[in-house]
């Protein structure tokens, strides 16, 4: 069976604090809003951020699987020039 109703948390746009959750329909699903919210942590009226609940864990899901960078050698200018004279660094 589809899934047809979505959690969309809002959320400050300055310290991410949750601001509130809601639970609607997928066809009434609105992120983009243009709105003002209270934050208690930041004491101030900032703009309002929603995203769907579990979106955050998904993308830290999908970054795990991203292979590792190679590593970087340390070099100065001046070394780095003279291995790249040589031909030892492409």
């Amino acid at each position: 069976m589809p899934i047809t109703d979505v959690t969309i948390l809002s959320r400050c746009s300055h310290c991410r604090q949750l601001i509130s959750e809601t639970t609607v329909k997928k066809d009434n699903m609105r992120l983009m809003v243009s709105e003002l919210v209270w934050c208690e942590s930041c004491g101030a009226e900032t703009p309002e951020v929603r995203e769907v609940e579990g979106r955050q864990s998904a993308v830290e899901a999908e970054r795990a699987t991203y292979p590792g960078n190679p590593a970087v050698p340390d070099l100065s200018a001046a070394e780095y020039r003279r291995q790249r004279g040589s031909g030892r660094v492409s």
